[in-house]
């Protein structure tokens, strides 16, 4: 790996950047759409994926917090705003800056592999644009989409309908999939395919890989809207094209995963390792600043569930006592009476950093198949991905059967549980602990599970309810007011994305 990161470098020449907050890091590029940078797609590819991998685990801290994993360390006096939901346009920005400026990079693959035809560049940058598009809409509902990545032609994109981008995603996953058939054709025509292999620092070019990622992609998008009665028609359609495709679900060993070839050096560490250890080994800001929520630490100790030793560390000065505080309390314990986030989520410097795990591929197939949109036992699903959960973080297979055998066990054994997709779900929470908040964030709206999510106990929490969206940015009301203005008066509590509960 570390070659492929060097041959980019001396390749390119020029300044590399991971959309990590604002810090400059060592594989943005292509900032401009308009510059003319001489690369290829293969070349953009490592540094757009790496960032994305940053983007998904380091811009969502906020819903660690909102979610139960996490809590602010009782060693920081933390803003009220922070603890009440209370927040402004100018919270978490970089949730939707970031997202547009790595958009940019996946759209230069898509029409620069168009251009020099390169089909599997191509579809793969419209598989990545999808999953961006649609966590752009998950997060805000309504956001410039036809009109966005024009550059100096688009200075001012109009805002698209969120349920029209979710369509026309699904149109850009299905065009991404003829390319990678059109490519098989060429090849066996004897045709040169050009595969970014491994520059492709997610699945090595393995396209078998992409088609179940995409599949997986439209699952996840086509859950989102189940509480939707007006899209049963839609719903029924797509998991046809799904079925006719052959192609599958990411399954069990198939996590999407990149890694460029992460290092013990400045900037160049996996991002939420390097956001929690410095590169001499001690602790950062960020590292001190959250520590373990007590409502998750509670919800593994009374299940009876090992995930515990892997979402999180012993209290400093013990080997088995686990504790956490409750977002919001007034009574927040100094660093040295809670736990600090744990080895199953921060392994090392050089470890992988997820995009779609195969635990939540295999939930998503459980609820799927629980709700008879595909086939196979939901149980068989739900629990392979509990066992995929308890690997991902460290733990092993035999304490997955042990933890969802456990007789009676309502929301763990999957034959005790009186309502199945609140199980699924609620294990689902369970196996997103730090890395996939968004994931959790998203049930929450969509289902109202797992429903014992504490809401803030600050005293200044006037509205007790997780809010369903974010505030689009001060800068759109700055630079794109005449657009922006046509979404009304947005509210983080009232203002729904289309497919929330």
């Amino acid at each position: 790996m570390n070659r492929i990161k060097l041959t980019i470098i001396g390749a390119l020449t020029i300044s590399l950047t991971i959309l990590s907050g604002c810090s400059k890091e060592y594989l943005d590029i292509n900032d401009n759409p308009n510059q003319v940078t001489g690369t290829t797609p293969d070349l953009v590819m490592p540094a757009a994926l790496a960032s994305t991998g940053a983007y998904l685990t380091t811009n969502f801290y906020f819903l660690n917090l909102w979610m139960g994993y996490w809590n602010w360390s009782g060693n920081y006096s933390i803003s009220t705003s922070d603890k009440n939901y209370q927040f402004t346009n100018s919270f978490n920005n970089g949730v939707w800056n970031n997202a547009y400026t790595n958009l940019k990079n996946y759209d230069y693959m898509d029409t620069q592999g168009a251009a020099l035809g390169q089909l599997q560049l191509q579809a793969m940058g419209k598989i990545m644009k999808a999953l961006h598009f649609h966590i752009l809409v998950d997060t805000y509902g309504n956001v410039p989409y036809t009109d966005a990545l024009k550059g100096l032609n688009g200075i001012l994109p109009k805002y698209d309908n969120g349920q029209a981008i979710y369509d026309d995603l699904f149109v850009q996953i299905n065009t991404a999939l003829d390319l990678f058939d059109q490519a098989d054709k060429q090849a066996d025509q004897g045709l040169t395919v050009v595969n970014p292999g491994t520059n492709d620092i997610m699945f090595q070019g393995e396209i078998a890989l992409w088609r179940k990622f995409a599949n997986t992609l439209k699952l996840r998008m086509l859950l989102r809207q189940s509480e939707k009665a007006d899209r049963a028609s839609f719903i029924q359609t797509q998991l046809a094209t799904i079925k006719a495709s052959g192609y599958g679900f990411l399954g069990a060993g198939e996590s999407a995963n990149v890694n460029p070839g992460y290092l013990n050096s400045q900037n160049k560490q996996n991002p939420i390792y390097g956001a929690f250890y410095q590169v001499n080994g001690s602790a950062t800001q960020t590292n001190n600043q959250y520590k373990a929520n007590g409502y998750a630490v509670n919800f593994y100790k009374t299940t009876n569930d090992t995930r515990l030793q892997g979402f999180y560390r012993p209290v400093p000065g013990t080997t088995t006592s686990y504790n956490g505080t409750l977002f919001g309390t007034t009574d927040v314990l100094v660093n040295s009476q809670v736990s600090d986030i744990g080895p199953g989520i921060l392994k090392g410097v050089n470890q992988d950093t997820p995009i779609l795990s195969s635990h939540e591929s295999l939930f998503m197939q459980a609820e799927a198949a629980q709700r008879g949109w595909i086939t196979g036992a939901a149980k068989d699903y739900y629990q392979s991905a509990i066992t995929e959960s308890f690997i991902n973080v460290g733990r092993t297979a035999a304490e997955a059967t042990t933890y969802y055998s456990q007789a009676g066990l309502n929301n763990v054994n999957f034959d005790a549980s009186t309502n199945k997709i609140e199980a699924i779900i609620t294990q689902k929470w369970a196996s997103e602990n730090s890395l996939a908040p968004f994931e959790a964030w998203t049930d929450y709206r969509r289902l109202g599970l797992p429903s014992g999510v504490p809401i803030s106990l600050d005293p200044s929490t006037t509205i007790r309810q997780i809010p369903v969206r974010l505030l689009y940015p001060q800068t759109e009301y700055s630079n794109n007011a005449a657009n922006v203005s046509t979404q009304g008066t947005i509210s983080q509590f009232t203002s729904k994305v289309f497919w929330t509960k």
